[in-house]
């Protein structure tokens, strides 16, 4: 099996030998790739949603986290 470091250089070697017009396929191809998932767009959708949260309500989320968890998980069980 071939290991990660030596299927890079694999690729590597074969990219040097390609010709100008196959390398602006392949950017292309790998641009494409490198494009975020839905799933992690949809993901990152939420990134600041909390940014401006009261400072009460923000404490009393993480001072309590636990406890709220415990409260249901026990609602769930029941």
């Amino acid at each position: 099996m071939m290991s990660d470091t030596q299927r890079k250089q694999q690729i590597l070697r074969r990219i040097d030998r390609m010709s100008k017009e196959k390398l602006i396929e392949l950017d292309k191809y790998l641009s494409g790739l490198e494009k975020v998932s839905p799933d992690k767009a949809r993901t990152l959708s939420f990134a600041g949603a909390w940014e401006d949260i009261d400072d009460s309500v923000y404490k009393d989320l993480t001072d309590n986290l636990i406890s709220n968890r415990k409260k249901n998980r026990n609602r769930m069980d029941g």
